[in-house]
């Protein structure tokens, strides 16, 4: 049964600005991923290795970024005997300045190393385990055009695996963001579909066959936190068998912190661990609400000072905190608009507050109130 190992959106060489002075160690761990997904390609027996775009994060990387990823390929193609197919993505699409046209000549000698795209090139066939991969090269890295569109599977292998680096409509998106139709992907004919762009895992519904964004193999930005796997697809005469596999070292994981109830860095501390237990490959996205009384203590860098050591890195998230307005300045909130009118009808109600406890829920309802009618963002 044929084996095929699809990843996608490598991002060799990304800045991964947003991980601060960490951001190298980040590279240096992509780069790994990548040797880690030749060596599964390796155990799997894998007729072929698809890279669905985006191997590179720059149309120009530097000479060390190429050499690394061709001795990679290099390895595999060697130790296999098998077939590796890259797909310019909208990174490093194809083009005059392309890293696919400055290098053409290193790439052209790895045995068995396709460029889809280069002369002009939409499909390899690999005869002997019967898969052919299509698809029309990105030459650009914002386009209009439809790859499927015009794209038809072969009709003298029984494996047609369909390519594309974009992204489907099921979720909204710009008209130039590489369209794919999701009427593309139900053509009848393909045994699968070869997604890149999202850096997310995703498997979309509606189409004919297996159509999956494998995702970033390495978390690319903060707000993802489905990267870190590649997919290994077995084409039978019933269908693809596509199998999730894990193969990324760090995990990008959200966390709300409601600040207004952490009296000190201590609490805030074990509030951060009991939501996300430490761990030094965690990227923690962290978020901070709730409203601080106008004697808090409250210290954004003292208090994430006081877990940064857990976690790889701990990114900011959304910082939703406020202050509590005391009476001065609840006061002082015209009585003319919704907001004031409200803050004195609550301040009516805790006058006649039968006990403490009421009292409190008037006084939380109060704020958190008249911060919503001020627009303020206080319930993430």
């Amino acid at each position: 049964m044929p084996v095929l190992v699809h990843t996608s959106d490598v991002h060799v060489g990304a800045p991964l600005g947003w991980l601060g002075d960490r951001a190298s160690e980040q590279r240096e761990q992509i780069r790994r991923t990548f040797s880690s997904t030749v060596d599964l390609a390796l155990e799997e027996r894998a007729d072929c290795l698809l890279i669905a775009g985006d191997l590179f994060d720059s149309g120009s990387p530097p000479s060390s970024d190429v050499r690394f990823v061709l001795q990679e390929i290099a390895r595999f193609t060697g130790e296999s005997g098998s077939t590796a197919v890259i797909f310019p993505g909208s990174h490093d699409s194809l083009g005059t300045a392309s890293v696919y046209t400055n290098y053409a000549d290193e790439f052209a000698r790895v045995a068995r190393l396709f460029v889809l795209g280069e002369d002009d090139r939409t499909a390899v066939d690999l005869v002997g385990p019967g898969i052919s991969i299509r698809g029309s090269a990105l030459r650009s890295n914002r386009s209009t055009t439809h790859q499927l569109a015009g794209l038809a599977p072969s009709t003298d292998l029984p494996f047609s695996v369909a390519v594309a680096h974009g992204s489907v409509d099921v979720v909204p998106r710009e008209p130039d963001d590489h369209p794919i139709d999701l009427e593309e992907l139900a053509a009848p004919g393909w045994a699968y579909f070869a997604l890149g762009h999202w850096h997310s895992w995703r498997e979309i519904e509606g189409a004919s066959a297996p159509a999956v964004y494998a995702g970033a193999p390495e978390a690319m930005a903060v707000d993802q936190t489905g990267a870190g796997h590649i997919a290994v697809v077995e084409l039978g005469s019933s269908g693809a068998a596509v199998r999730k596999h894990r193969i990324g070292v760090r995990t990008v994981v959200g966390a709300a912190i409601d600040v207004g109830t952490t009296p000190d860095a201590t609490a805030f501390a074990a509030r951060v661990r009991e939501s996300v237990p430490p761990d030094i490959d965690t990227i923690l996205r962290l978020g901070l609400s709730g409203l601080l009384a106008v004697d808090s203590g409250f210290d954004e860098t003292g208090f994430l000072a006081a877990v940064v050591d857990d976690y790889f890195q701990v990114v900011a998230g959304d910082r939703t905190y406020h202050l509590r307005l005391d009476d001065e300045a609840l006061a002082r909130l015209p009585e003319r608009l919704v907001v004031g009118q409200f803050a004195r009808m609550m301040k009516r109600k805790l006058d006649d507050a039968a006990g403490d406890e009421e009292r409190r829920e008037i006084e939380d309802a109060l704020q958190l109130g008249v911060a919503l009618l001020q627009g303020k963002d206080v319930l993430r």
